[in-house]
């Protein structure tokens, strides 16, 4: 049964928050070098809202080699590199220059579970141990809750930094028409999400963003086995 991709007039739309929300029950997938799909149903999200969230990546419109893609237009994404071993995967809202975005925090795993799983074990076994404050050692990837966190979904999704910058959607105008193919979308699978499906907390790992930081912008869908922790 084919899905409806989400379209640019999604994500352009200027109430970050509300797509926050939205995306909650919608499908991340993707398609990494014709591998297989892979993906699940978005569980945990969080709203960033640009040059007046001191939680952003382009809070006062700081611009940067790093946020660059942060700036498009509504419908692409914005990958970065955090703690020496994560990338994270967030969806660009809102129109040009506006440095909204949505961060993925973590999906129920649904499509192409033995690629995702490969890919978990492939990373825990590359990734050389690293020590902790205690000196005991440690690897990057080690917990069964495989997509339960924005670092770990993009290992298990096969998202990094070649995916920084690139178009969602399939309305975007720089799509290779040749390809015709999106390795990253996002899709509508027509699951009722009410407002009382979903819990707003306050986001993770943003103490450094001070009044910000207790802003209710992370949203988790109730009751669910794969939110991050």
């Amino acid at each position: 049964m084919a899905f409806k991709k989400l379209d640019k007039s999604f994500y352009v739309r200027e109430d970050t928050v509300k797509i926050a929300k939205e995306l909650i029950g919608k499908y991340l997938l993707t398609d990494i070098g014709g591998g297989g799909i892979t993906g699940g149903k978005i569980v945990e999200t969080e709203a960033y809202l640009g040059a007046i969230d001191k939680a952003s990546h382009g809070y006062g419109n700081r611009k940067t080699e790093r946020n660059k893609n942060l700036y498009k237009e509504g419908g692409y994404a914005y990958v970065y590199f955090i703690y020496g071993m994560y990338y994270l995967f967030n969806v660009v809202t809102g129109r040009e220059n506006n440095a909204d975005a949505v961060l993925i925090r973590a999906v129920e795993p649904e499509i192409g579970l033995d690629i995702m799983l490969m890919r978990k074990e492939r990373a825990k076994a590359g990734k050389s141990k690293l020590k902790n404050k205690t000196g005991k050692n440690k690897t990057a990837v080690g917990i069964s809750r495989f997509t339960s966190g924005p670092g770990l979904l993009t290992i298990a999704l096969g998202i990094d930094l070649r995916h920084n910058g690139i178009p969602v959607c399939e309305n975007n105008n720089n799509i290779d028409n040749k390809k015709n193919k999106l390795d990253i979308w996002l899709e509508d699978r027509n699951i009722n999400i009410t407002a009382e499906d979903i819990i707003e907390t306050p986001r993770i790992g943003v103490g450094y963003a001070a009044e910000h930081a207790l802003l209710p912008y992370r949203f988790k869908l109730k009751g669910n086995n794969w939110v991050s922790r």
